[in-house]
């Protein structure tokens, strides 16, 4: 673990000056030749081979119109506070450089990439007549609100029980910097610190770093990923490195829950080439990993007045260790296309879909490296397929993995989600959403539990809800509807939805039970800011129908932004996981 912290504060220590020495190299930039608007000059329709003799970046802050004038303060605090993003930064994204011929396919793709980014609402790339035999390209981008604000509130005394700070978009570097805390009362207090640089190494890379001391435990974690963009690109590669160790705690319905201290270490290294043409291709590859993970044997139990031991009655089934190293082969298979879409997984804001087809496998067989001598083989897979357009469109992604113990000659740790999900669309401002999640462990040799109490992939009503299961179902429909305002600070709307899930049992999962049909019913308050922002805030009303002795009436805060990926695997699924499969580069945006 030790050795994992020295690697992230070293990988930190280079990234940060670097960051602010591309922010001094723009700013000069920027002073001494300010961008100019082509407008007024002849539009092209599209590039077709011309020269392109330049590139202006012009970037606009979250608000742009004035607003009225009892609100007309929000728009000039932001602009003072808020700094755009860098013109260096945005230029990394940019598939087209000066001097080279203008591609359609390249602006297109160079669109697209920059509207995957987090930081930013839009991006547009104009072509103009330069007047001279070429063209000159105009690249124009609108920002996302950076500032972080979270509190987490609750009615009793006291209000506030945690908070998160930061900015999504630091100095306009491309930078989320952020901190939180969160009050765990007879426990440690929850501590951490979260960077990301999206455009990491003056390329399209993004590093992710994490730190932070949970209740008891801690965890930390450092990512390096060139994710794969674009067909256009050769090359795709990750490095990570982290460590956790935290209770693993256990719902047992009317028995109070007991907890085991799981600790991991993790570490892998892996690149895939691209192979083939344009639009259908294949991406072949290795990797290297290491997984170490060991769970203690004695249980205990979390209480409001701290730790207590266990009842010898109330005790777990055993788990055993784990340290392997692999080499993996990867190998991904792909035939998408981009269609551009509006008010799909965003409020109103616009973000590209997939349509086609594309696969992701990951074959590792173990090696015997001084302490790591468990012998195995490990499989997984990622499917995506999307069918449809900017009015209906379907879209399926489904992950499995399991091993295979080479010793007891068995497959164990069967870990498979995924999500079905219809988007209709009738008529601007009104989105039908029909959905179906699904995730199920199986055989497992690590602490698994499921149930409908989680945040990301179980019910509303239901986050006290006791019982646990191996395998999960919920459906989800929804109908939003914008509507139209007349202040331009926000997109608003409002939605009706409706939920069912039910659990199953299976031996290898501790206290897991089969249940009945689970369900609630509610309705939403939704926003975007600033208006067209991929963002969006909820706040939900949710009324559980169910014999749950523990559903209670929800109003429920969020604040996510799903439009860059098609499924967001619940966390308590990623806890049966390898920590090395490299889903980072198989779940292209």
């Amino acid at each position: 673990m030790n050795r994992c912290y020295r690697l992230a504060l070293a990988c930190l220590a280079v990234s940060l000056p670097s960051g602010a020495a591309a922010a001094q190299e723009t700013r000069t930039e920027t002073l001494k030749q300010p961008p100019v608007s082509s407008r007024g000059r002849l539009a092209v329709t599209g590039c077709a081979g011309q020269t392109i003799s330049d590139i202006i970046v012009i970037t606009q802050p979250p608000f742009i119109d004035r607003l009225p004038a009892r609100l007309e303060w929000v728009r000039r605090t932001v602009r003072r506070t808020h700094v755009n993003t860098q013109d260096a930064v945005l230029r990394r994204f940019l598939l087209l450089k000066v001097g080279e011929p203008c591609n359609q396919i390249r602006r297109a793709e160079s669109e697209r990439i920059l509207r995957a980014q987090p930081f930013l609402v839009d991006a547009r790339i104009w072509v103009f007549d330069d007047e001279a035999g070429g063209v000159r390209l105009e690249l124009e981008t609108r920002d996302d609100f950076s500032a972080i604000f979270a509190p987490l509130l609750q009615w009793k005394s006291p209000t506030l029980r945690g908070i998160r700070l930061g900015e999504s978009n630091l100095g306009g570097s491309a930078t989320l910097a952020a901190v939180n805390w969160r009050d765990s009362r007879a426990y440690n207090d929850r501590l951490g610190i979260e960077l990301a640089n999206f455009a990491f190494g003056r390329g399209r890379n993004e590093m992710r770093f994490l730190a932070q001391r949970n209740e008891l435990g801690q965890d930390m974690r450092l990512e390096l990923v060139r994710p794969f963009y674009t067909d256009l690109q050769r090359f795709a590669w990750i490095g990570s490195v982290g460590g956790t160790r935290e209770p693993m705690v256990f719902r047992r319905g009317e028995l109070p829950r007991n907890a085991l201290t799981v600790r991991r270490e993790f570490a892998d290294v892996g690149a895939v080439a691209r192979v083939g043409t344009v639009g259908r291709l294949r991406l072949i590859g290795a990797s290297i990993t290491r997984e170490a993970q060991r769970t203690d044997a004695q249980s205990f139990l979390m209480t409001r007045a701290g730790v207590m031991a266990d009842p010898a009655d109330m005790v777990v089934p055993f788990f055993r260790p784990q340290r392997v190293v692999r080499l993996n082969a990867l190998l991904g298979v792909r035939a998408i296309r981009f269609v551009q879409v509006q008010g799909f997984d965003a409020l109103a804001g616009t973000q590209d879909v997939r349509v086609g087809m594309q696969l992701g496998l990951i074959a590792g067989r173990s090696i015997t490296v001084r302490e790591a001598r468990d012998r195995d083989h490990f499989v997984a897979a990622n499917l995506y397929g999307g069918y449809g357009g900017s009015r209906s469109f379907v879209g399926l992604q489904a992950a499995s993995e399991g091993r295979y113990d080479r010793d007891l000659r068995a497959w164990d740790n069967f870990v498979t989600s995924g999500r079905l999900a219809w988007y209709f669309r009738p008529a601007i401002g009104q989105t039908t959403v029909l959905q179906s999640e699904w995730s199920a462990g199986r055989d497992m040799r690590v602490p698994f539990q499921l149930s409908l109490a989680d945040r990301e992939g179980g019910l509303l009503g239901h986050r006290r809800s006791s019982q646990a299961g191996a395998g999960r179902l919920v459906f989800r429909a929804e109908q939003r509807l914008v509507v139209r305002t007349r202040p331009n600070v926000a997109d608003f709307g409002f939605a009706a939805f409706t939920e069912a899930g039910r659990l199953w049992a299976e031996h290898s999962v501790p206290y897991s039970v089969s249940t009945g049909w689970r369900g609630a019913v509610g309705v939403s308050v939704l926003a975007a800011v600033p208006p067209r922002s991929r963002r969006m805030w909820r706040v939900d009303f949710a009324l559980p129908v169910s014999a749950d002795p523990q559903r209670r009436f929800e109003v429920r805060f969020t604040s996510i932004d799903r439009s860059r990926v098609f499924w967001n695997e619940p966390q308590d699924v990623q806890a049966g996981r390898e920590r090395t499969a490299p889903t980072s580069l198989f779940t292209w945006p």
